[in-house]
């Protein structure tokens, strides 16, 4: 067993902060997965209070580095950039990205050794670790995973590649069946020490699946600082922050409020809660509560013209008033979303690697309607914490919330107990497992040889 790192570097989508050279606040395109990487970073300040953090991000025009960001848990990290927005590659004809072109260049052509796309990547992640100069990687995703797999099978690492430790974090599996089918044939021939961790058992079993070996998949799921979540919550509450919301967006005082948080993409289900909103509305059950979602400019940059799309569909169902795009919100206004909600609904059409709006909304006493697929089934037991329905059915979306509308013991148990279930998923148990993982992956490769043969 290896021993934990002074030094980490980070490859992951986005990342919160204060730019040292300037004092602005970094923009940041706010997901699962960067709350992800932030509760990581708070549990490695807590446990490596002196851990060097280096954090290469993705969405940029070009690649380069960023300088000193000092970020919300106290740690001032060096920050670098991919460049992945490939214009010449993935937009079409109008400038619009297209969902085709990604699909041909990320997943139908992985394999093609003339792919500009996975070449560049290749070489931007391959400057990006000579420049970190920090030999453990924590790659957050499947597409830094395959790139630094690609910058060694190019030849363009720089040093040898078993002086690299790399921890893959597999979020989500869906889609990127190639990607894994390259990840299971590169494992078997890498020298690069790789182990790989699941965020649930879910995203293993489909990344096993495509032919990953098992042995080199834990599944650590995620975890929350739910004491940090908690006081977020009571200071919303304390200092009426979604009354400025419910003023600033209009919504009818008095009102009880169904909540979707969740991004803005196609995937998440908005159409079907907006269908089951008019199901609702037609049954007289929206004269007293409005449905709000929250995720305003959280876009997928190929479906520019989804928000649209939504506002129309409300409109054309003669909801305007009692279904609500949000505008943008703060971190605190976020927050206080839950502290107003009467119930909750994800109603993803794919399956959730794991859920964190889910787990948030448990937390603050808000019983959740789900899709019975994907991460949610390892923390919500039908008709006990939660309520569980089929992907893309409005009409089952619709029959869960009028009972959590009109029966009030069944949402009292609901959010009871989906409190209870959330709870365990703590910030604590979450780092346990990353701190084993990473120390294991310090081994020297004789040492790994010698453990594995001990067990």
């Amino acid at each position: 067993m290896g021993s934990f790192p002074d030094a980490l570097h980070i490859c992951t989508y986005d990342v919160r902060g204060t730019l040292v050279d300037c004092g602005q606040p970094k923009p940041v395109r706010e997901t699962g997965l960067v709350t992800h990487t932030h509760q990581l970073l708070r549990g490695l300040a807590r446990r490596h209070p002196n851990i060097t953090v280096a954090v290469t991000q993705t969405g940029a025009v070009t690649a380069r580095r960023v300088g000193g960001l000092l970020t919300p848990e106290g740690l001032t990290v060096d920050l670098r950039t991919v460049a992945t927005r490939f214009p010449q590659y993935l937009r079409d004809p109008r400038g619009a990205k297209s969902a085709s072109r990604v699909r041909r260049y990320y997943e139908d052509e992985i394999d093609h050794q003339d792919n500009p796309v996975w070449a560049s990547l290749a070489g931007q992640y391959a400057h990006a670790l000579a420049a970190a100069g920090i030999p453990h990687l924590l790659l957050q995703n499947i597409n830094p995973l395959v790139s630094v797999l690609k910058a060694e099978e190019l030849g363009l690492l720089d040093g040898p590649p078993d002086g690299l430790s790399v921890t893959g974090v597999l979020h989500d599996a869906a889609g990127a069946g190639r990607r894994l089918g390259y990840l299971a044939r590169r494992a078997r021939r890498t020298a690069i020490r790789l182990q790989l961790i699941a965020v649930s058992e879910s995203v293993r079993r489909e990344a096993v699946d495509a032919g990953v070996p098992g042995d080199l998949v834990t599944t650590i799921v995620n975890g929350l600082d739910v004491g940090d979540f908690e006081d977020r919550l009571r200071q919303a509450r304390s200092a009426k922050v979604f009354a400025r919301v419910r003023e600033r967006n209009q919504l009818p005082a008095g009102h009880r409020v169904v909540l979707v948080s969740a991004r803005r993409v196609s995937w998440k289900g908005h159409e079907d809660v907006i269908r089951a909103a008019a199901r609702l509305d037609q049954r007289g059950l929206l004269a007293d509560t409005v449905v709000v979602f929250n995720g305003a400019g959280l876009l997928d940059t190929r479906s520019p013209d989804y928000e649209d799309h939504l506002t129309r569909l409300i409109s054309e169902l003669d909801l305007t008033g009692k279904v609500v795009l949000l505008d943008e919100l703060s971190r605190e206004e976020v927050a206080s979303c839950y502290t107003a909600a009467h119930a909750a609904v994800l109603a993803s059409r794919e399956p959730e690697p794991f859920g964190y709006a889910n787990i948030e909304a448990m937390l603050a006493g808000v019983p959740v309607i789900a899709t019975g697929h994907g991460g949610p089934l390892e923390y919500i037991r039908d008709q006990a914490s939660g309520l569980l329905v089929p992907p893309a059915a409005p009409d089952a979306i619709a029959a869960a919330l009028q009972r959590l509308l009109t029966d009030d013991a069944l949402h009292a148990r609901i959010a009871a107990a989906g409190r209870a279930s959330a709870e365990r998923f703590t910030l604590e148990a979450m780092i346990d497992g990353y701190v084993a993982a990473i120390s294991a992956g310090t081994a020297s490769p004789a040492a790994a040889v010698q453990e594995a043969g001990a067990r």
